[in-house]
Parts: C-alpha cells; sequence; structure tokens
C-alpha cells in the first residue's frame, strides 16, 4: 500500500471496522494445489488468538498468506482497514511480525515472546 501522510498501514489506527487484522477468504495456492480454501476471522486490538489443527489443515499456508509471504489467489488481507493482500510483506506488515512454528524452541510461547 501507498505511504498515506509518510505512514503505512502499520502505523495507522484501525479503520471503519476497527479490526487490527482481517481474512476474507482467503484461496492459496503451491502450483496448482488448492491448499486454502477460504477462512474468515478478525483480529481487535489487543486480542490474542490461537491456531490449532492436525498436520497439513493449512496453519502454516494461513500465516504465510496473512504475512505476504504467499500471496492469495482470491480473498483479502486487511491490516487496520487498509487492503495488504497484493502489497509486498515489508512494505505492508509490522517490522517484526513474528511467525513462530513449534520446531523453532522448546518453549514456543517464550519463542513468539521474544519476537515481539
Amino acid at each position: 500500500p501507498r505511504r498515506r501522510n509518510g505512514r503505512l498501514p502499520m502505523d495507522r489506527e484501525p479503520e471503519s471496522s476497527g479490526q487490527l487484522l482481517e481474512a476474507e477468504s482467503p484461496h492459496t495456492y503451491y502450483g496448482t494445489s488448492h491448499i486454502l480454501h477460504g477462512v474468515d476471522f478478525a483480529v481487535a486490538p489487543g486480542e490474542t488468538i490461537g491456531l490449532l489443527g492436525r498436520n497439513g489443515m493449512g496453519k502454516t499456508t494461513l500465516l504465510r498468506s496473512l504475512l505476504g509471504l504467499t500471496r492469495p489467489r482470491r480473498g483479502r488481507v486487511r491490516l487496520r482497514g487498509a487492503d495488504v493482500t497484493r502489497a509486498r510483506p515489508h512494505r505492508s506488515r509490522a517490522p517484526g511480525s513474528p511467525m513462530c512454528p513449534r520446531a523453532a524452541a522448546s518453549s514456543p510461547i517464550s519463542a513468539c515472546a521474544k519476537t515481539w
């Protein structure tokens, strides 16, 4: 997204919906394999969520889609109300946005806390 008054989406207050992060039915593929079949959710400022599921259910693909590392072919990702679906990750997401896979440390909670 473009800068508005020199600020990126992560520097602004949430827009109309009041949500910090929103996923609007992203569909993500690796080649021809349709991995993520649309997930709708929103995270409010100050809210903490967990993402659980069996192996191969698309948890990592969802996180990669939210962080802009793997772009969805359909659907939207909004950060503070701004559509960042097609934006480059280093321009649209907050610096240091953590992706903390459980295998990263013996204590996944402490690994994520250190990242923030």
